[in-house]
């Protein structure tokens, strides 16, 4: 049975306790570069790339993710806007 999103791990590194690797996750949020600090702060697409990796854990029956990741990438969308990606990744995990 999957943890509620409250109680699930969380770890940016590696964790002791025994458990199973199921499978990496991805994530992406795109904010547009004039948005932040007029509404929108890092931390919200920060907290929402962690969000969505929680998402995919809980589908899968997971305990939690472990080694997440997440790099910040500024860069243009297709109509030249500048915009910054919030790309994450972690590795889902199953508690023995």
């Amino acid at each position: 049975m999957a943890r509620d999103m409250e109680s699930m791990i969380l770890s940016f590194g590696e964790i002791q306790e025994p458990h199973e690797c199921v499978t990496i996750a991805y994530a992406g949020v795109r904010v547009e570069s004039s948005k932040l600090y007029e509404g929108v702060y890092p931390t919200d697409a920060m907290k929402e790339v962690i969000i969505y990796l929680q998402q995919q854990a809980q589908e899968l029956n997971g305990d939690g993710v472990k080694n997440i990741d997440v790099k910040v990438v500024t860069t243009k969308d297709k109509n030249g806007i500048e915009v910054i990606d919030f790309l994450g990744q972690g590795t889902i995990i199953r508690l023995k």
